[in-house]
C-alpha cells in the first residue's frame, strides 16, 4: 500500500475513534476509546515524523506544506497531552473536542494539499516501499505505551525543534 494511502486509512480510523468518544455514554468507555485514539495518534505521528516526512523532505525540501505539517504535529501533541491529563475530569470533553478540531484541520490540509504534491514528486514504487515500512512500524508502535513517545515529542517541541531525527531507512 502506498504511504499516502496508509496514512489516509489511519486518518479514517482516528476520525471513527473521535466519533465513538463523542457518543460514548460512560466515562469508562470514553477512557478506553481515548487510550486507543492516543495510541493511534502517537503511532501515526511516529511513522510520519521518522519515515514519511524525512522522505518527503529529501525529495521536496522543507517546503511550506511540510513545515506547517511539522508545526501542526507539535500543536496536536500538546492538545493530546492536555486531553490525556484530563481523562476522567470535567474538562476532558472540551479538550478532546479541541484535539479533534486540530486533527481534522491537519488531515484536511494533508490529504487535499500535501499528499497530491507528494504523489507527483515521489515515484509510486518508492511510496509503496515506504508504505510497507511504515505499516510495520505503525503496528510495532501501537503495541507500545503511547505516553513515553508523546512526552518525548513534547520535550522536543518545547525545546523548539521542528523535526525529529529520521529513522534509518531499510534497504529496498
Amino acid at each position: 500500500m502506498k504511504a499516502t494511502d496508509l496514512l489516509t486509512q489511519q486518518h479514517q480510523t482516528v476520525s471513527r475513534l473521535f466519533k465513538a468518544i463523542e457518543s460514548a455514554k460512560s466515562g469508562e468507555d470514553k477512557q478506553k476509546l481515548f487510550r486507543e485514539l492516543a495510541s493511534n495518534l502517537t503511532a501515526h505521528d511516529g511513522i510520519e515524523r521518522e519515515t514519511f516526512y524525512p522522505a518527503c523532505k529529501e525529495v521536496m525540501g522543507l517546503n511550506d506544506d511540510l513545515g506547517e505539517a511539522l508545526v501542526e504535529h507539535g500543536v496536536i501533541e500538546f492538545a493530546l497531552y492536555q486531553a490525556n491529563e484530563a481523562v476522567g475530569e470535567d474538562d476532558f470533553d472540551f479538550k478532546c473536542k479541541v484535539l479533534q478540531e486540530l486533527v481534522e484541520h491537519h488531515v484536511k490540509e494533508e490529504e487535499e494539499e500535501f499528499f497530491p504534491k507528494v504523489e507527483k514528486a515521489i515515484e509510486a514504487s518508492t511510496l509503496e516501499s515506504l508504505g510497507e515500512e511504515m505499516e510495520e512500524d505503525f503496528e510495532d508502535k501501537l503495541e507500545e505505551d503511547f505516553q513515553e513517545p508523546l512526552y518525548e515529542n513534547l520535550r522536543q517541541v518545547l525545546a523548539g525543534l521542528l523535526e525529529t531525527e529520521p529513522k534509518a531507512r531499510k534497504s529496498a
